[in-house]
């Protein structure tokens, strides 16, 4: 009998100690991002609007576990585009447009089967983005006439002018959605997918009028376990 209860006391005090080292404290992220990014649906009378364009970049994340299942995220990311809708002829050469777009979001995220290797979890966080474009723009090519017949002008001039073009916009972001950690160790899980619906509500770059976008964002890496709860 003595044997039995210290048999079943040494059975409980380990899966004390597990359940305890499968309840971080802290968790940090990094990862690699795809969004898919819907611009204006229509920003002018008679224009169909921009088609939807893939953007690339990464995320990083910091989570505190309050309790068990129950945690507040922090998520700071960006993706990059670039060299798109690039227009060419014989007076403009359009090389593209560079769109950047940064997230700074913040909220709850509740966790599965937190005893589990696989901990599957749901998260809703909300702050800002900020929206960046920009284009280089090459006048005057081809058959242009430059300079003008009459126009004096100092040496080494006779070029094509350059110009860069660039507007931002700051507004409203929101992230709904969840994803997967597969923990390998006690302090290492790798994330195979995140998935969120990502709502973004920035000025319009033509009307300057507030709009909603609808995007997506996959993320995977790899998160970082810290502390014991």
């Amino acid at each position: 009998m003595k044997k039995c209860f210290l048999l079943l006391s040494a059975a409980l005090l380990t899966v004390s100690v597990a359940a305890a080292t499968d309840n971080p404290t802290g968790e940090a992220f990094l990862g690699y991002n795809w969004v898919r990014f819907n611009p204006d649906t229509q920003v002018l009378p008679g224009f169909n609007g921009l088609p939807s364009f893939n953007l690339n970049g990464g995320n990083g994340q910091i989570a505190y576990n309050f309790w068990h299942r129950i945690g507040l995220v922090l998520d700071v990311g960006a993706v990059h585009a670039g060299s798109l809708f690039g227009i060419a002829n014989n007076v403009t050469l359009n090389r593209g447009v560079d769109h950047t777009l940064v997230n700074f979001v913040l909220g709850p995220r509740y966790t599965f089967h937190r005893h589990s290797r696989w901990m599957p979890f749901a998260q809703a966080l909300f702050g800002g983005a900020r929206g960046t474009s920009s284009t280089s723009i090459t006048l005057l090519q081809g058959g242009a006439i430059w300079p003008p017949p009459g126009l004096i002008v100092p040496p080494g001039t006779l070029q094509p002018v350059d110009a860069t073009l660039r507007a931002e916009r700051t507004g409203f972001a929101m992230l709904i959605g969840g994803g997967l950690d597969i923990k390998v160790s006690k302090h290492i899980a790798l994330r195979p997918v995140e998935a969120d619906y990502y709502l973004t509500r920035l000025p319009s770059f033509v009307t300057g009028n507030d709009t909603n976008k609808n995007h997506f964002r996959y993320a995977a890496g790899v998160n970082f376990l810290f502390g014991e709860r």
